[in-house]
């Protein structure tokens, strides 16, 4: 015989039917739908039962009238927990101990009698805790009137036994069936006491000593397996550290959540990221470390390759796939399953973390070393988990080209498309060395064997024009303030005025001549302080002179503060020729990038001037062929005959007439080219191969030989070269484009004069046919150069 009538754990608490049979019988009362036809036969046989309705002394009597006890308490839950699946208890009033029980709850949690048992102390002190802050409630409910809650749910961790994986349960407690009286001494609410106040426990205690109060009636306690919906919070939390990924304690934690999740036990679990930038592939050891497929020491080795295979296997596969072997398969998918068998797998889930456009960010990988260990519900099992992880990878991915783009601006600059991969390259070495040196460099960059072409479109004697509009706003602007002097000093004797109108002449004939930049500056001065002075009295003492001084100042330019007519004309036409060529440019290059990736620069000043440079080591993994030297060059032909054909229709609509120039710099032999962070600009390198960019400074200037004619000449395009075989070169490139129509029949040989430094330069000059319509473009251009290096007519 067990004694209920007693004390647990500070509480006062005896087990009772009567609050319960008050509830069913109120339900009645209330006339709730089918309450009486549910409850009426068994509250009957209870009451037949006097000693049922008082408090109970022992449990022999629940036992005797069992089957009636049963029937009552299965009212207090809905079939569809009455089941053997539910898991629900009764306990005496706060108390560890059970007078009721389904078969799942008995399995987890009543191994060792009628206590619930839980192992960890930790839940144990919660769950303690939970049960306390429920007991005041009934009483601030039942004695003080408060409207508070008397259920309290919680949720806690249980380690399974057998399998030793993590379960989390929801336990809900419910003090529905608990009446509480006050023994001996009463106690008052504190003045202005309310809910919201929430004392804590310490408090409460003080202000209601439990062993004044007595608990009658019934807990119960319904419980849920909330394992797969905690286990997901549990990783979300965990994939909120940014270095989620990269850290073994946190990586040791999602392997126990990914275990408890799927409901096994010994398996492992690796990610595989496949970061990617700029084409070239991000890895980090720190990333990579938990990777399965990178444990292979072949895949290793091999990188790229079996990343591009992933890449082709998993694109646009959003679930999971099982396999539950490692052998018999076909094609890639065996070729990729063999590198997960040599590192132990013999059965295996992978989970494809994919980007929105369907390309493969990376893989969650769950692996065992037994055949057929997965089933297709631990598919379903892991799905709440996948976007989590997918999510993390996108932000740390982010995070990683974050710091790159980063690095770059901080040592680089602006990146050509063609060579941001080895931009991206050096600054990730740099980030993943400086985690382990603070004097770490960063990597240079360079590229071997690269082909150099050289071009430029000059607008002809742009500086002369310059000067010239200069000039012109000068001498516009000196007159206006002349007639302005002549006309003050026929009304105010004021020598001063003399002396400036001297000066004016003096800096007129000055501005007629040749002007020299000092002599420019010395006007300017004159202008903008000296004469402005002046006028500015004058309009004060003679106001007669206003408007012909306001004639003066409407004459010049606000922001300028001088005249800007000529000047104007000059800067827009030179404006209005370089827009037109840079969207030329852009066209033209986007589309023959298209036919080889190869580095473009452009400079804009007077005109475009353009280097690039093609080779195998600027696109490491497309084949390089010489072809595509030829196919460029051809394409640069074509491309300054169509940009001279386009400035000669611009030149009738510009404000100022000017033409433009064309010039080319052959060049056959490959070259070794690296970037100078100072001037943040490729250059080349060696001593022979600088002689290559001291000729680029040299020739647009350059005279043939014994004679005044300069090279570049307008509707010309110039070609220089110093060997022979680059003049049979482009000599076939001119008879196909004379052919199309772009170029005219005059073609020229020419001796250049020697430059300083610079000899034996020969050149040739073709004219741009501006009559006849062209039919092919630059783009169609190149694609008539075969392989074999000839062109297609």
């Amino acid at each position: 015989m067990t004694s209920v009538s007693s004390t647990y754990a500070g509480f006062n608490s005896i087990l009772s039917l009567q609050p319960l049979i008050v509830v069913l019988k109120r339900m009645m009362a209330e006339e709730k739908p089918g309450a009486k036809k549910l409850y009426q036969h068994i509250l009957k046989e209870i009451e037949a039962v006097p000693e049922l309705l008082q408090s109970v002394q022992d449990t022999a009597l629940l036992q005797q009238h069992g089957e009636l006890v049963e029937a009552l308490l299965a009212c207090i839950f809905p079939p569809s927990t009455s089941s053997n699946q539910g898991l629900y208890a009764i306990t005496y009033p706060f108390s560890s101990e059970t007078i009721y029980a389904s078969p799942g709850f008995k399995k987890i949690f009543l191994k060792d009698g009628p206590n619930i048992n839980v192992p960890d102390r930790r839940t144990t002190e919660d769950i303690s805790e939970a049960s306390l802050s429920l007991a005041y409630n009934v009483i601030l409910k039942k004695l003080y009137g408060l409207q508070v809650p008397v259920t309290a749910t919680s949720v806690h961790p249980f380690t399974e036994e057998e399998s030793s994986l993590t379960k989390y349960y929801e336990l809900k407690l419910n003090a529905e069936f608990v009446d509480v009286k006050s023994i001996g001494d009463t106690y008052s609410l504190p003045v202005g006491f309310s809910p919201q106040h929430n004392l804590e426990i310490e408090e409460l205690k003080a202000l209601f000593p439990l062993e004044h109060f007595q608990f009658t009636g019934l807990v119960v306690i319904d419980v849920t397996d909330v394992t797969r919906e905690q286990i997901t919070v549990e990783i979300k939390n965990a994939l909120l550290n940014i270095n989620a990924f990269s850290e073994a304690e946190v990586y040791d934690e999602l392997q126990q959540h990914v275990q408890s999740l799927i409901g096994l036990k010994g398996v492992t679990i690796g990610i595989t990221p496949f970061f990617k930038k700029n084409n070239y592939y991000l890895y980090t050891e720190t990333h990579y470390r938990n990777s399965l497929l990178f444990k292979n020491s072949d895949v290793s080795a091999h990188k790229d390759e079996i990343s591009n295979l992933c890449q082709r296997v998993f694109r646009n596969t959003m679930h999971p796939v099982l396999y539950n072997t490692t052998e018999n398969s076909d094609g890639q998918l065996a070729e990729l399953l063999n590198y997960y068998k040599e590192t132990g797998a013999k059965s295996l889930l992978l989970c494809p973390l994919n980007f929105d456009d369907g390309h493969l960010l990376g893989l969650l990988e769950i692996m065992s070393e037994e055949e057929n260990k997965f089933q297709y519900t631990h598919l379903s099992h892991i799905k709440p988990a996948i976007e989590l992880f997918r999510l993390a990878l996108e932000k740390t991915s982010e995070s990683l080209e974050a710091q790159i783009d980063k690095t770059i601006k901080e040592h680089f600059t602006a990146i050509q498309p063609a060579v941001e991969w080895k931009f991206t390259e050096a600054a990730f070495h740099y980030l993943q060395h400086r985690q382990s040196s603070d004097t770490v460099k960063m990597p240079q960059i360079a590229f071997e064997e690269v082909y150099p072409l050289y071009g430029s479109i000059d607008v002809r004697n742009s500086s002369v024009e310059r000067s010239n509009s200069i000039q012109l706003d000068l001498l516009e602007q000196l007159t206006l303030a002349n007639d302005v002097l002549n006309k003050a000093n026929k009304i105010i004797d004021f020598p001063l005025l003399k002396e400036t109108q001297y000066r004016i002449e003096k800096y007129t004939a000055s501005a007629s001549d040749t002007l020299l930049s000092d002599d420019e500056m010395q006007i300017y001065d004159f202008l903008q302080v000296h004469l402005e002075s002046i006028f500015q009295n004058l309009l004060h003492l003679r106001p007669e002179l206003k408007k012909i001084i306001g004639a003066y100042f409407a004459a010049i330019d606000p922001q300028r503060n001088v005249v800007y007519h000529h000047r104007k004309e000059y800067e827009d036409s030179i404006t209005r020729i370089n827009d037109v060529l840079d969207r030329f440019t852009d066209v033209e290059q986007k589309a023959v990038q298209d036919v080889y990736p190869h580095y473009f620069e452009r400079y804009i000043t007077d005109g475009v001037e353009f280097n690039i440079y093609i080779g195998q080591s600027l696109c490491p993994h497309k084949p390089f062929n010489e072809m595509y030297v030829r196919n460029l060059k051809l394409w640069q032909l074509t491309f300054l005959a169509k940009a001279a054909r386009l400035t000669a229709s611009l030149e009738k609509r510009l404000p100022l007439y000017l033409q433009t120039t064309q010039l080319i710099l052959a060049h056959a032999i490959p070259l070794s080219i690296s970037f100078r962070r100072k001037e943040r600009k490729f250059d080349v390198d060696g001593a022979y191969n600088i002689r290559y960019e001291i000729i680029k400074k040299r020739i647009d200037k350059v005279h043939l030989r014994d004679s005044d004619e300069r090279l570049t000449q307008p509707g010309k395009i110039a070609i220089v070269y110093s060997q022979h075989k680059e003049q049979s070169e482009y000599l076939e490139y001119i008879e196909f484009l004379q052919g199309e129509g772009l170029l005219g029949e005059n073609v020229e040989h020419l001796d250049l004069e020697d430059t300083q430094g610079i000899s034996g330069l020969r050149a040739i000059r073709v004219d741009v046919n501006y009559t006849a319509e062209s039919t092919i473009t630059a783009k169609e251009a190149v694609t008539r150069v075969g392989k074999d290096g000839l062109i297609r007519k």
